[in-house]
């Protein structure tokens, strides 16, 4: 079911105690905007000066108008019979209505809110150049074409007037996945002519994980900007080994009980470590949180399993219910993980819900599976615009004391090998 949308509504109404005057002043300031657009905003009946918002949101809009003066009400988007000028028509005075101008002419507290402008045609003709061409090039090319799917969901993803940067070269991707090939076909033949060499491999592979996760997470921030400013990684080798190795195997050996801990370990390594600039993230999550979660899935599990004794429609359920399953760990861990860390003062709100992830996750793998996967684009368009949608920046005062910091670049090798075995390393 389609969440409902709202808008917020200046009916000329001011904030007891403000004088008119004053009113004016501050919204000029606020807005960046002539006196003749003010002066517009204030001689009609009803205005909407900001739409297509969650109720959360609306209000979080509305406590900010009213401390600039303004009383605001908060309508449906279908309710449009009092509405006698809409956003579009107010033109600069209504873009410059909170979450919509730059960074810099936000106000103390202004909730940011996310937003994702790519579209599935438009991302399709990128994806069906970039499968072509690696084919053609026998998966050379395939270095390219991430670059340019990075390329595109990053430059489509904005705060504000900003939006983010994806700076990495094709050329250091594409070296990183030639010694990952060549790692991974070692491993895989060895294990044709030489299951004891492969054992080798694989212990190597276990004590190397830890400078993979390390260098992986180096080069992804290394690489992803925000207003020029890079992200950066600082996890060390001995953290990311108690975390990747030490805690999953203390999870094993308990026959699960310690998993879901293990899960919080990860998390918390790659939050902690994480960086803007010079200025570190802090996570506030603990523990206890994840087994909440993965309590709750575990039940869903355990009906899913069920569901696979029912002649015919079972396979049918379980996958369903498999997808909500992972529906329901994405959406907590993600708002859990957003929702309890800071930049500075600065924090997020994340409001995923679990019910409309899982009809994502279930009508796109419907529609890519019939259409033998020339849907993908368009999935992953959806995908990343839900996202978007229910994410929000929640400032405190001016984002502007960010500092760039000063790196040596860093090798793809770690990322690369990453994926060569299908290792998920992130948020």
């Amino acid at each position: 079911m389609e969440q409902q949308s709202f808008m917020l509504v200046f009916q000329g109404e001011l904030v007891d105690g403000f004088e008119l005057e004053q009113a004016k002043q501050n919204l000029r300031e606020l807005f960046k905007v002539s006196q003749e657009k003010i002066e517009q905003l204030f001689s009609l009946r009803a205005v909407v000066v900001k739409k297509n918002l969650t109720h959360e949101l609306a209000q979080q809009f509305q406590r900010q108008l009213q401390k600039h003066g303004l009383v605001t009400v908060i309508q449906p988007m279908s309710d449009t019979k009092v509405v006698e000028v809409s956003e579009e028509q107010m033109g600069d005075a209504a873009a410059g209505a909170p979450a919509t101008q730059d960074v810099q002419a936000l106000a103390d507290g202004r909730p940011m809110p996310f937003r994702f402008e790519g579209k599935g045609g438009e991302y399709f003709k990128i994806w069906i150049v970039n499968v072509l061409l690696s084919i053609v090039t026998l998966g050379i090319y395939s270095a390219w074409a991430k670059v340019r799917n990075h390329r595109y969901f990053y430059s489509n993803t904005h705060i504000a007037n900003h939006s983010f940067e994806y700076l990495a070269e094709p050329i250091t991707i594409l070296k990183g996945r030639i010694v990952a090939a060549l790692f991974l076909a070692g491993y895989l033949l060895s294990g044709s002519f030489m299951p004891a060499l492969q054992l080798a491999f694989m212990v190597v592979f276990v004590i190397a994980l830890p400078w993979l996760v390390c260098k992986s997470m180096s080069f992804r921030n290394r690489n992803t900007a925000f207003r020029n400013i890079r992200f950066g990684f600082d996890g060390s080798y001995f953290e990311a080994f108690k975390a990747f190795v030490l805690w999953p195997l203390a999870g094993v050996l308990t026959i699960g009980l310690l998993l879901p801990y293990a899960f919080y370990r990860q998390k918390y390594f790659l939050v902690v470590n994480s960086r803007y600039g010079t200025t570190l993230f802090d996570p506030s999550f603990e523990a206890r949180q994840f087994y909440g979660i993965f309590l709750r899935a575990l039940g869903i599990l355990i009906l899913a399993i069920l569901a696979a004794l029912i002649p015919v429609i079972g396979p049918l359920i379980t996958l369903a219910l498999y997808l909500l399953v992972f529906a329901y760990v994405s959406a907590n861990t993600t708002n859990l993980i957003y929702n309890n860390s800071t930049l500075q003062q600065h924090g997020f709100e994340s409001r995923l819900q679990v019910g409309q992830l899982a009809w994502i996750y279930i009508s796109n793998w419907f529609i890519t599976a019939i259409t033998l996967g020339l849907a993908m684009p368009w999935a992953k368009v959806r995908l990343a615009n839900y996202h978007a949608q229910c994410l929000t920046l929640m400032t405190e005062g001016s984002i502007d004391e960010f500092v760039a910091a000063e790196e040596k670049s860093v090798s793809s090798l770690g990322e690369e090998i990453g994926d060569a075995f299908d290792m998920d390393i992130g948020l």
